[in-house]
């Protein structure tokens, strides 16, 4: 366990470090940002939390957008909208000192960042002014105007921490720090802005480009280490772990979202979501006869992947399956025709309806008959859709724009039954770069594989 709290202490203390995108591509996205909340100040707070039982550091991911710093916790980024000025406030050296010798006090005095607060990591990172927490008061009280909002970006999947009567006073939703330093300012407003600012990041540069393109080559062989893994009577945590090994051994940095490996009721929407409150994962043993949603991505220099697919646990589809399946695959691949700069999403769902409703009459199954009639309907595929991929998913705002890469993520259930397919795309002007190529599509083609 020692050797764990050492572990802990490098990852609270590391030296700062900027990856990917430069100095001049930081500084441009902290001023798009400042002109996007031109009347307050954004606040976006590094990731807090070190655990021990975690491959890695995960830095959040709106923070390391604007400050490329993969390394450093507990630390507050402050982009003052009427000035267009970035203020980064660190967790004192002296803190994190008397951390390591609470843990190790051999460790204390060697212990120590690379990077201070102040002038030379400002010039380093590119960051207008770079200080320590004992200035984050004055500068709340010297920036901005007595009504100025105070926007905030939340970490996702995060619960309330205390009852909103302990919270009052403020927005009750919002994290404890929030609330903190919105103490400071009592006549400023505090507002969340996650979607505002995954809407910043949802068109990439080059080198994010880069990164993306990478994170999906990774993923292919990952989604295909977990078909094969799948079969009767095995676990679907077993499964899960080749899909983590095939990363690793395609030189990604692990999975980017622990693998959805989802079999029989535990695939249908939105039951998966409870795995992330589970101790289990909602594990089991996969029965042949059932259908699971293989859902996964590697990690490439903190940018996702994500792909996936309905696999059958036998190997084999049933016939209502299989018809199901393969109508669903035509309707998919009719979506991802659509998909170039200026489409919206709901063009995209018409022509997946159309598609639907042109299998209508061929359509030889009761199954695949019902599945038609319910798909078809906006309202009874409330999970269907494309998102943002990049350092996390998102929502899309509005119609698509080149640069953009999502993931074209049709969900569905019918009879009990989840059926999902995603892929990895580019948006150009004039159509769509498949960036996950190589993984099967049909019945027959996924049996194939799986064999």
């Amino acid at each position: 366990m020692r050797t764990n709290l050492w572990i802990v202490v490098v990852l609270l203390i590391s030296a700062l470090h900027v990856l990917a995108a430069d100095k001049g591509e930081l500084q441009q996205r902290r001023q798009r940002a400042a002109a996007a909340f031109h009347d307050g100040i954004l606040l976006v707070h590094a990731r807090s939390v070190l655990e021990i039982t975690s491959d890695g550091f995960r830095q959040d991911p709106a923070f390391y957008y604007f400050t490329g710093l993969e390394n450093i916790a507990s630390a507050l980024l402050a982009i003052d909208g009427p000035t267009g000025q970035s203020w980064l406030f660190l967790s004192s050296p002296a803190h994190s000192s008397a951390l390591a010798e609470s843990m190790d006090p051999r460790s204390a005095k060697s212990l120590q960042p690379e990077v201070s607060p102040g002038p030379e990591a400002a010039r380093r990172l590119g960051i207008d002014h770079v200080g320590d927490w004992s200035e984050l008061e004055d500068f709340l009280a010297r920036h901005g105007s007595s009504s100025s909002t105070l926007y905030y970006v939340a970490q996702r999947f995060s619960l309330e921490e205390v009852p909103p009567s302990v919270a009052a006073g403020k927005t009750p939703e919002a994290p404890l720090w929030a609330i903190a330093v919105a103490k400071q300012r009592p006549s400023s407003q505090l507002k969340g802005v996650a979607g505002r600012v995954y809407a910043l990041m949802a068109v990439q540069s080059e080198s994010e480009i880069a990164a993306l393109r990478a994170a999906g080559k990774a993923t292919v062989p990952a989604v295909m280490a977990g078909m094969r893994a799948i079969r009767p009577r095995v676990s679907q945590r077993t499964v899960e772990v080749s899909v983590e090994n095939a990363c690793w051994q395609q030189g990604a940095h692990g999975v980017s979202f622990w693998p959805w490996v989802m079999a029989g009721e535990n695939g249908v929407f939105p039951r998966p979501w409870a795995s992330l409150i589970r101790y289990d994962h909602l594990d089991t043993a996969m029965q042949a006869g059932d259908l699971v949603r293989l859902d996964v991505g590697c990690e490439w220099e903190h940018y996702q992947g994500d792909l996936g697919r309905t696999v059958p646990v036998s190997g084999r589809y049933s016939d209502e399956q299989r018809e199901t399946w393969n109508i669903f695959v035509a309707a998919y691949r009719a979506g991802v025709q659509t998909l170039h700069e200026g489409t919206t999403v709901d063009q995209v769902f018409e022509a997946w309806r159309s598609e639907l409703l042109n299998h209508r009459s061929s359509a030889k199954t009761v199954v695949a008959r019902q599945a038609i009639d319910k798909w078809s309907k906006r309202e009874n595929v409330p999970f269907w859709g494309p998102h943002t991929i990049n350092l996390d998913a998102g929502f899309i705002d509005g119609p698509l724009r080149a640069g953009m890469t999502i993931a074209f993520e049709p969900i569905a259930a019918i009879d009990g039954q989840g059926f999902y397919l995603e892929d990895m795309f580019l948006i150009t002007k004039n159509g769509a770069e498949l960036l996950t190529p190589g993984v099967p599509y049909s019945a027959e083609e996924i049996e194939a594989a799986m064999r």
